[in-house]
């Protein structure tokens, strides 16, 4: 059998360990290992701070959305649960009306039905309303904000002024009826009711 012929086998003496040769080898592969394991916190340190940064982002954007969203708020109309018809009178209890900010209800009396809304203005007045937005013959509404709006079409008029602000049907807002304010009631006359006429 012959004999195999390679590199001779290279033993670690004593001697060996000690030679500068040896020492650079295990210099270099230590200065190696230190530099991975400086890039591997590198790394580590970078992905944690890319990812508070975007938490923070999250957490600022969240924030402004919630705070936009307050701002402006969005309130149906609820059922009304205190209109009433009374001595040529017709109307609801302010109370309720301040509690609920729109409040909706009909009129219905000798034939007539007229949709009514009543609502709380910015500066705090209250009003009482037509509950109809004739040109797209829609009867529900919500505020935002500062503006109500019709719920059918999506137009939106200011609340304190009915001015139109947005929307196909600007020209026809909720008709407010000359009212008043008194002994804890929002009333207006029964015959401006009765007589009121789609303005198209």
């Amino acid at each position: 059998m012959g004999k195999r012929k390679g590199k001779p086998m290279e033993i670690d003496t004593p001697a060996d360990r000690g030679h500068p040769d040896r020492w650079e080898a295990k210099r270099r592969r230590f200065a190696e290992e230190g530099r991975r394991t400086r890039f591997g916190t590198r790394f580590y340190v970078t992905a944690g701070i890319a990812a508070l940064l975007v938490a923070f982002v999250a957490l600022m954007t969240f924030r402004t959305t919630g705070s936009q969203t307050a701002s402006a708020a969005v309130l149906q109309q609820s059922p009304a649960t205190t209109g009433f018809v009374d001595n040529g009178k017709v109307g609801i209890t302010a109370q309720e009306v301040i509690d609920k900010k729109l409040v909706a209800w009909d009129y219905k009396r000798g034939g007539t039905s007229v949709p009514l809304m009543a609502y709380v203005t910015p500066s705090g007045a209250v009003k009482i309303a037509v509950r109809i937005c004739e040109p797209c013959n829609g009867y529900s509404f919500r505020i935002e904000g500062n503006q109500i709006v019709c719920n059918t079409c999506g137009t939106r008029w200011d609340l304190e002024t009915s001015r139109g602000i947005s929307g196909g049907c600007l020209g026809y807002p909720p008709d407010v009826l000359p009212g008043s304010v008194a002994d804890g009631k929002v009333t207006v006359d029964e015959q401006k009711v009765t007589s009121w006429k789609p303005r198209i």
